[in-house]
Parts: structure tokens; C-alpha cells; sequence
């Protein structure tokens, strides 16, 4: 039994180093597939920090719009009602000026009647007209007393 180990030994550390050998490939393409998978998720992150910073700045910009719009709208909000507000007051304005107006033709009127309806009774009277038209020749017809034959 003097049968030399070494043969035996020497294909079982053979066996063993093709085995550790391949284990280190498959290590290597592994640690090489890892750092592919590392650079594509570090482009994944810096893509989407870039895409989230252009959508903060887009966000940012709107928002900055629509605060202006919303400033500008209310600019124009209050113009407008200052405008309809002072339109309002020149058309009461109007309306108390033509009531007013309207108010004193009526009085005037009714002065006016009053002392028309007045003087035509006083006027109307002969002896007014006598007395204020009685040298006037033209105004008194001379009637002939007595009949024609």
C-alpha cells in the first residue's frame, strides 16, 4: 500500500483551481455586470435629478406667472371697478341734474299757467280793454246805431 497520494491529490487541487478559476470568472463578469448596472443607475439618478431640477425650475416659472397673472388681473379687477364706480357716479350725477331740471320746468310751468289763466281772465274783461285800449282807433269797431232803409 504504498500507493502515492500526490496523483491524486495533484488532479483534486487541478480539479479545485479550474473550479476556483472559473468561480473567479464568473466573479470578475459579475463584478463587471455590477458596475455596468452601477454606471446605468448612476445615469438613471443623474437623469432624473436633471429632470427634477427642470421641473422644479418649470413648477418655479409657473408659478411666478401665475402670480403675476393673478396681479395683473387684480390690477385690472380694480381699475375696472374704480372705472365703473366713478361712471356710476357721473350717471347719478346726471340723473339728480335732470331731476332737478325736470322739477324746476314743472314749477315754471305751473307759474307760468297760474298767471296765463290769471291774466286772461283779468285781461279778458272790457273794461280793461277800455281802459288800456281806449284811444287806440283801429282796435274798436264804431257800430251804427239805427237801421238802413
Amino acid at each position: 500500500m504504498t500507493e502515492n497520494p500526490t496523483p491524486d491529490v495533484h488532479d483534486i487541487l487541478d480539479d479545485h483551481g479550474e473550479r476556483i478559476g472559473s468561480l473567479e470568472r464568473w466573479r470578475d463578469s459579475a463584478d463587471g455586470k455590477m458596475d455596468g448596472i452601477r454606471r446605468e443607475l448612476s445615469a438613471v439618478r443623474a437623469e432624473g435629478q436633471a429632470q427634477s431640477a427642470a421641473t422644479s425650475a418649470a413648477m418655479d416659472r409657473q408659478s411666478r406667472d401665475i402670480q403675476d397673472l393673478t396681479r395683473q388681473l387684480a390690477e385690472h379687477t380694480g381699475a375696472q371697478k374704480e372705472r365703473n364706480r366713478l361712471d356710476q357716479a357721473k350717471l347719478t350725477k346726471a340723473r339728480i341734474a335732470e331731476s332737478r331740471w325736470k322739477k324746476r320746468a314743472a314749477i315754471f310751468g305751473l307759474v307760468f299757467a297760474v298767471f296765463g289763466a290769471l291774466g286772461g281772465t283779468l285781461l279778458s274783461s272790457q273794461t280793461w280793454d277800455d281802459f288800456f285800449f281806449a284811444n287806440v282807433p283801429f282796435l274798436h269797431h264804431h257800430h251804427i246805431i239805427g237801421t238802413l232803409q
